[in-house]
């Protein structure tokens, strides 16, 4: 169970790193969309019957999941030291 907090605790850390970087390299205002569809994955996942976590902790890891692809997109372009686009 130890490990899952960790990669709870990552999810979280992925979601303020991608909010954070937002407005560093995209001109529109991705934050609602990436908001909305964090919210709806993880209602989704809080709502799978017969899980092994409790609710809440399905419900980080569906949010945090919709980030990463975003968060790693942005890392990228931050590796190469792209501007806003």
């Amino acid at each position: 169970m130890g490990l899952l907090y960790i990669e709870g605790l990552l999810a979280a850390a992925v979601v303020c790193y991608e909010h954070r970087a937002i407005p560093r390299f995209t001109a529109t205002a991705a934050h609602g969309v990436l908001l909305l569809t964090g919210c709806a994955f993880g209602i989704v996942t809080a709502l799978t019957p017969g899980l092994a976590v409790p609710q809440w902790f399905a419900f980080v890891m569906g949010f945090g999941a919709v980030h990463v692809p975003a968060a790693a997109i942005l890392l990228v372009k931050y590796l190469r030291g792209s501007g806003r686009s």
